[in-house]
């Protein structure tokens, strides 16, 4: 009997060390089958990312262009923006003629180009004309190339909208503005408006005859001349008024002409008047802003 126990016991011992190696073994199995896992996703990464680096050098060896730079300008004769551009090609024959095209980008319709000249050193340059006054376009920029081996065609990777290469800008500064409605007369307090160039020296974009404006319906009904603020380019005016009617539409907007005599009239703010003591924001299309006014003439001051 004693000698069964014995048996036993030890047939039990057996099987719990069997049982242990089974589960230290599984264990490490399963840690084992999480490496060659994570392994296969980073061999595939790093296969995903050689595939990536050789089409990237691929499409760089393949592209037409090295560098390229251009500089916006005004036109007040053709109301037109000039872009001048300078292409330097990787490749280049005698016989190459390249031509620069801008082409409307989203819901931007049609496009323009313009011949370019080499210098015989593969710099190509030219201007292209955009117009400024069949409203806002956004356009792409794409350059073509035709000599003896055949006719090229690549984009420079850039869309600009006309807007954003004017002289002037303008950013509201809006922070304390505030819209009243009472009595049927609609006032705002407070207004604010900053001036910059993104593409231009500061001296070239120098402005005069700062107004701000109230427009109810889109038309001017209060103006008044515009303090300097305490930054460089900023300015500010302490309240505009006017009488309006329930459903009304009223923003407040900012004018200035650069030293061309090209006025620019830029949306700062907009509110619907609903009803006495009540006005909610928006009601303007801000896509058509801003304005531009050719005619040199002098506003009030």
């Amino acid at each position: 009997m004693e000698k069964r126990n014995w048996v036993q016991r030890v047939t039990l011992g057996l099987c719990v060390v069997l049982l242990a190696v089974n589960l230290w073994q599984g264990k490490r199995l399963e840690r084992l089958e999480h490496s060659i896992s994570d392994a296969q996703m980073n061999i595939m990464a790093d296969i995903r990312n050689m595939e990536s680096t050789v089409y990237s050098r691929l499409q760089e060896e393949d592209k037409l262009v090295q560098h390229w730079s251009d500089t916006p300008s005004v036109n007040m004769e053709t109301r037109c923006l000039d872009l001048e551009v300078s292409t330097v090609l990787k490749e280049w024959r005698e016989d190459t003629a390249a031509e620069l095209l801008w082409v409307g980008e989203g819901s931007t319709a049609g496009e323009g180009s313009a011949l370019l000249t080499g210098d015989g050193k593969g710099t190509f340059t030219g201007v292209l004309s955009i117009p400024l006054d069949k409203g806002w376009m956004e356009f792409a920029l794409v350059l073509v190339t035709l000599d003896s081996e055949g006719r090229r065609r690549e984009s420079l990777g850039v869309v600009y909208g006309t807007d954003e290469l004017l002289p002037v800008q303008c950013n509201s500064q809006g922070g304390r503005t505030q819209a009243e409605y009472l009595k049927s007369v609609f006032t705002v307090y407070e207004c604010g408006a900053e001036l910059y160039t993104k593409y231009y020296p500061v001296h070239a974009a120098g402005t005069e005859d700062h107004v701000f404006r109230l427009r109810r319906n889109g038309e001017i009904v209060a103006e008044q001349a515009a303090e300097p603020g305490d930054r460089s380019g900023s300015y500010f005016c302490g309240k505009l008024s006017a009488e309006a009617q329930p459903g009304d539409r009223m923003s407040v907007t900012f004018f200035c002409r650069d030293g061309n005599g090209l006025g620019y009239e830029f949306l700062l703010q907009d509110w619907i008047a609903v009803e006495e003591r009540d006005v909610v924001s928006g009601g303007s299309e801000w896509a058509d802003w801003p304005k531009l006014t050719w005619e040199n003439t002098r506003r009030p001051g």
